[in-house]
């Protein structure tokens, strides 16, 4: 009878223990934070489950709010993302772009459009190939002779 009660405690303090990061994993299509700090925890498991196609827009669009918001104070950046999805703060962002855009904002006014700004931004993201590579010598300029 004991050991079926320890046994019970056991596993209740297992539950308890390991349920937070357990169910944390699954429900990680939000982000979730009351604090910029603990925004950008929450952050990093939403783009862990993303293709990396969209983590670029998506990286893209968090700069873009969080660099709106941070003349609105403390916090302002948390508020506006938290409890949003990936494709609920992309739209946010496109919104406001299109909005600046329209707007004759200074900084978007080389870009006609949010896809617009987002090739031009892959495209200087985008790793600079040389333009003519020789091939290297070899690392050894000798041969060994003798072994077979």
């Amino acid at each position: 009878m004991l050991m079926k009660v320890l046994l019970a405690f056991m596993v209740v303090l297992a539950l308890i223990f390991f349920a937070p990061p357990v169910l944390k994993r699954f429900n990680s299509s939000e982000i979730h934070g009351s604090t910029d700090k603990k925004v950008m925890q929450s952050l990093k498991d939403v783009r862990h489950s993303m293709a990396t196609e969209q983590r670029h827009v998506f990286d893209v669009a968090l700069g873009l709010l969080q660099k709106f918001r941070e003349q609105e104070g403390e916090n302002a950046f948390a508020n506006t993302v938290s409890g949003k999805s990936p494709v609920e703060v992309i739209e946010l962002a496109k919104k406001e772009v299109e909005a600046k855009i329209a707007a004759g904002d200074a900084e978007f006014k080389q870009y006609s459009s949010w896809d617009d700004m987002l090739s031009k931004k892959a495209a200087e993201d985008a790793p600079k190939k040389p333009v003519s590579q020789q091939p290297l010598p070899p690392l050894r300029q000798s041969e060994r002779t003798g072994r077979q």
